[in-house]
């Protein structure tokens, strides 16, 4: 089983795909907990509009790639984080459909083949926990033989320094917008 063992928050957490989990319901309901806690978007004209919106920025991943789904579990079983990862950002056609502004930075994903999200659980950010789900997908790309990784965000998002700490130096701004890269091999 692919795990890796963290310290954070004072407790012992462990890296699992989602697929190593035994309870994958009680995970993806977790992964949409924090999902919504993490989200700028507060308001939906109705239950199904706010399915749609958790199903465009999790739902490919979740039915296409939920073996490159890291889940950050507590000692207690409390999913604190999750990754959602694609490998092949350039190949995936339906997630490109789904995702707005997926294609502004295509000319980028042969150096940057995979992307990413992650979230982490409120009151367990800040102890290094986004970080090591990065730091897992992205030594999982590398096994398996990937050049880089990258993600999109805001131009002037908080999270920007994160991940420039986390190694995404490579860096595109369009419009809003700033794709970060990460090289994965020398």
């Amino acid at each position: 089983m692919m795990t890796a063992d963290v310290m954070a928050a004072g407790g012992d957490i462990r890296l699992e795909r989602l697929t190593a989990l035994a309870d994958r319901a009680a995970a993806l309901s977790a992964l949409e907990e924090i999902f919504f806690a993490s989200t700028s978007r507060t308001e939906f004209a109705s239950d199904a509009d706010r399915a749609a919106f958790l199903s465009t920025w999790t739902g490919w991943f979740v039915a296409e790639a939920p073996r490159d789904i890291w889940m950050a579990v507590a000692a207690d079983g409390l999913v604190v984080g999750y990754l959602t990862g694609c490998k092949d950002s350039a190949g995936s056609v339906e997630l490109a459909q789904r995702i707005p502004k997926y294609e502004v930075f295509a000319d980028h994903f042969a150096a940057y083949p995979a992307h990413f999200h992650v979230n982490v659980r409120p009151g367990w950010r800040q102890h290094g926990l986004g970080r090591q789900l990065v730091d897992r997908f992205a030594e999982d790309c590398r096994a398996d033989g990937l050049s880089g990784v990258h993600l999109v965000t805001a131009v002037f998002a908080r999270n920007v320094e994160f991940y420039q700490r986390a190694g995404f130096t490579d860096a595109c701004q369009r419009g809003p917008l700033l794709f970060l890269g990460r090289r994965l091999n020398p």
